[in-house]
């Protein structure tokens, strides 16, 4: 069984950029990578007792977050400028790998379920080492 990391359940906290879901007018990225980190706690909680339809509910969640915001879109491309599509990318591979952590829950596969989880954070730290300061930057100017 691939190990998960430490740090990752502590950081946990996914960076993404558009995806799947309508915005709420009450939401913000903020809000959106609070929600995340959440739901990826429940993904390892899931998998630690062996309740795959928590872990299915939470991966269904991480990969139908609701949309950023189109004003904070606007900020964030025009800080990142031509990095946007790279920063896009790590939205797309979380939003992959929880579709990838889901379907091995249907099945009750731990070990693609640790694996996909495992990628999905080295994805998720990897977005925040880049983009992080920068987006926070801008979209918390104070």
């Amino acid at each position: 069984m691939t190990a998960i990391r430490p740090l990752h359940l502590l950081i946990a906290v996914l960076f993404a950029m558009t995806a799947r879901a309508d915005t709420d007018s009450d939401t913000d990225l903020k809000k959106i990578m609070q929600d995340l980190q959440s739901d990826s706690a429940l993904v390892v909680q899931g998998l630690l007792m062996d309740d795959f339809d928590t872990v299915a509910d939470a991966a269904a969640r991480i990969a139908n977050h609701p949309r950023i915001p189109p004003e904070q879109v606007a900020l964030i491309a025009a800080e990142l400028g031509a990095q946007m599509p790279a920063f896009k990318q790590f939205d797309t591979l979380v939003h992959n790998l929880a579709l990838s952590i889901g379907a091995a829950a249907q099945e009750g596969d731990s070990n693609s379920i640790a694996a996909n989880y495992t990628r999905m954070l080295d994805g998720c730290l990897a977005c925040h080492a880049s983009y992080k300061q920068r987006v926070s930057e801008v979209l918390n100017p104070d």
